[in-house]
């Protein structure tokens, strides 16, 4: 095992607390039956709509791990690094604009808990 892989999984596991984080608080201000928009007019129900983001991420960052674990030599271990530990903080931020968009709307439509 590379240190350099063990740092981008704890970089990873990082951003994916952050995320959980974020949807956890997220749920607490939202009735069970309320519609999350996603994109556009695109709306999941409150259980999807906040789980389904932090598992296709959890998804991807298991498939750079194998691909990373995989890597032969240290240019290509260092080119995953990269790759790994950028993705993990675009992924989260993106994560977090659009749970932020998203509770902008829903607290515009009178959507959340006081």
């Amino acid at each position: 095992m590379d240190f350099l892989s063990i740092g981008a999984d704890a970089l990873w596991i990082i951003a994916l607390s952050i995320m959980a984080g974020g949807a956890r608080a997220a749920w607490r201000r939202m009735d069970a039956q309320t519609l999350v928009p996603m994109r556009g007019n695109w709306r999941l129900p409150r259980n999807q709509a906040l789980i389904l983001p932090v598992l296709l991420a959890l998804l991807l960052g298991v498939a750079l791990l194998w691909a990373h674990r995989n890597a032969a030599d240290l240019a290509y271990n260092v080119i995953f690094f990269g790759a790994r530990a950028t993705l993990a903080a675009i992924v989260a931020m993106m994560h977090l604009q659009w749970l932020k968009g998203a509770l902008i709307t829903l607290d515009a439509e009178g959507g959340l808990k006081s």
